[in-house]
Formats: structure tokens, C-alpha cells, sequence
């Protein structure tokens, strides 16, 4: 029940990604966080994020814009280790307290509410970096304030994916030595990684070809809806423990 379960959560998250070209670990960590402890879940996006990166990059070769992705990793770099040292120094029923309210956040960002938008949008690229830097060591999440952040800037849609993939694996890479550093990783989690990446290849396939036929404004709509699923079940996490 439980590797069904896993498997169900990892799936969606893929799902989610493929069609929107973001929200993995948005969607697939508080699933996952229900049946593992939260630097489990965390780790094992993390891990399923790093395997994707090459499949990622050969995709966006030379699409990338390199001074605005430095500026945002002069930003993020520095704040991945204290997000993680946050998610590594506190119990698991409080990270799940903190987790509830960063992902409702995170659909106010991707919903594009007004109050979130130009703030994230009149910030200068690395305190965008920081946010996305401090969401991705706590919770793996990185994605709505640099992405936000992008589409504000106006720049050609197949360059913004393109440096937020390569901005997202690298960031994902640094997270990961970190956890490895502090001995999160074992090898069971690995081999749930390793057993895990062929569904996230099949799912992120089936999705992109899916995204193709299908209006894009009928994607986004649904992975707002996703996430606050994922939000509920976040929240209900939370009550449950309490």
C-alpha cells in the first residue's frame, strides 16, 4: 500500500511538471511527507529532480540566458544550506506546520495574485534567487518566485524554461550534496530513487506529448488545482498529528 502510495505521489508530480514545465516537488513532497518523514521526502525529489537534469539540458542548449541565471544563483546558493539547516534541526510535525503555509503561498505565486506578483516581480533577480534558494533547502521547492520572476522580465518563454531547468538543477545538485553531507541519504531511499526515475521518464513524456494537443491555459488551471490539493493534504497532515 505504502509503494503504491509512493508511486501515485511521484506520478503526479511528474504529471504536474511535464504539463506545466514546473511543480514537482510541490506537489509530490506533501504526498510523499505522509509516508515518510519530510527530509525523506525532500531528498527523494531532490534525487528524482538531479536525475532529470541531463534529459533537461539536452532539451535547452544554447536557450540559455547566462547573466540573469548568475544573478539568481548569486542569490540562491547562499541560502540552499540555511533552508536545509532549518529542515534538518526541526521536528517533523513542525517542518509539516511550516510546509502547509509555503505551499499556499506558492499557489497565491503561481495563480499570479496580484499582491505576490508585483512583489516578486520589482524585486532585483537575487533576492528572487534567496526565496527560491531558502523554499528549495527546506522544502525542494524552489520553482513559483523565480518563475514569477522570469515571466516579468520579458524575455522569449523557450529561454525562461530553459535557464529556470538548468537554475533548478543546479540548485537541486547543491541540495543534494548537502543532504548526502549530513547523512540524510541512505540506501534505501536511493533505491526508491533508482526504481522511481523510469515512471518519471514514462509520465514526463506522456505529459509533454499531452501539453502539445491541449491549450496551455487548460494546464496551468489544472496545476493550480493540483496544488491546492496538495496543500490540503499538507494541512490535513498537520491536524492529523495534532
Amino acid at each position: 500500500m505504502t509503494a503504491a502510495f509512493l508511486v501515485a505521489a511521484i506520478a503526479l508530480g511528474a504529471l504536474a511538471r511535464a504539463l506545466t514545465g514546473f511543480g514537482f516537488a510541490l506537489l509530490a513532497v506533501p504526498l510523499l511527507s505522509l509516508k515518510l518523514d519530510l527530509p525523506s521526502a525532500v531528498c527523494l525529489a531532490i534525487l528524482l529532480q538531479v536525475a532529470m537534469v541531463p534529459r533537461d539540458l539536452l532539451t535547452g542548449r544554447g536557450k540559455i540566458e547566462r547573466r540573469y541565471l548568475l544573478l539568481l544563483l548569486a542569490g540562491a546558493l547562499p541560502a540552499v544550506p540555511v533552508g536545509q539547516a532549518v529542515l534538518l534541526a526541526i521536528p517533523t510535525d513542525a517542518a509539516r506546520v511550516i510546509l502547509a503555509p509555503l505551499i499556499l503561498i506558492a499557489i497565491l505565486m503561481r495563480a499570479g495574485w496580484r499582491g505576490f506578483t508585483l512583489l516578486i516581480a520589482q524585486a532585483p533577480a537575487p533576492v528572487a534567487g534567496m526565496l527560491a534558494g531558502l523554499m528549495a533547502g527546506l522544502v525542494a521547492m524552489p520553482g513559483p518566485p523565480v518563475v514569477l520572476h522570469a515571466l516579468s522580465r520579458g524575455l522569449d518563454a523557450e529561454k525562461i524554461r530553459s535557464t529556470l531547468v538548468l537554475f533548478f538543477g543546479i540548485l537541486s545538485i547543491c541540495s543534494l550534496s548537502t543532504m548526502i553531507a549530513a547523512g540524510v541519504i541512505d540506501r534505501d531511499l536511493l533505491a526508491l530513487a533508482v526504481m522511481a526515475l523510469p515512471l518519471m521518464l514514462l509520465v514526463d513524456f506522456v505529459g509533454k506529448t499531452l501539453a502539445a494537443r491541449i491549450p496551455r491555459e487548460m494546464f496551468e488551471r489544472t496545476s493550480v488545482g493540483l496544488l491546492v490539493v496538495s496543500a490540503a493534504v499538507a494541512i490535513g497532515s498537520v491536524l492529523q498529528a495534532y
